[in-house]
């Protein structure tokens, strides 16, 4: 028997993995996620006199909250050319489980038990309502 035929095939191009869109929907929900803690860290607690609050962009966490959603958007965009709308919107509802929790993680923000359960049914949500849609999206 010759040697390379017990060889381990090669590893998958990590680009390949990373091309994927399924990949690239995390991607964008994390760094949605990331971008909207980053962005209320920037701005803080102070009470701006202006509007449009402008006074925020000098702040180093705004311009990386700004980073974080442009390329979040990127990812979206780049993940909707291979999947279904209706698969990667599905998908999206993650958002609302990962902002809060990245809140009090980061932030320090109270989570009530309600607010808990909440974040479980939307995970539920997301899982339960993923499963078919995978199915949906082979059969396209």
């Amino acid at each position: 028997m010759p040697i390379e035929s017990i060889a381990p095939p090669p590893p998958a191009d990590p680009r390949r993995r990373f091309a994927n869109p399924h990949v690239q929907i995390a991607l964008s929900i994390v760094l949605s996620a990331a971008a909207q803690v980053l962005l209320k860290r920037g701005i803080g607690d102070d009470a701006d006199p202006s509007v449009l609050g402008f006074h925020a962009l000098r702040s180093g966490w705004v311009w990386l909250g700004i980073g974080a959603m442009i390329a979040s958007l990127l990812s979206w965009l780049y993940a909707l050319r291979f999947l279904a709308l209706s698969v990667a919107f599905t998908l999206a509802g993650a958002i609302h489980a990962l902002v809060p929790v990245g809140c009090w993680m980061f932030l320090g923000e109270a989570i009530s038990i309600t607010r808990w359960l909440g974040i479980a049914l939307v995970i539920a949500g997301v899982v339960v309502s993923a499963q078919p849609a995978t199915v949906v999206e082979e059969k396209l």
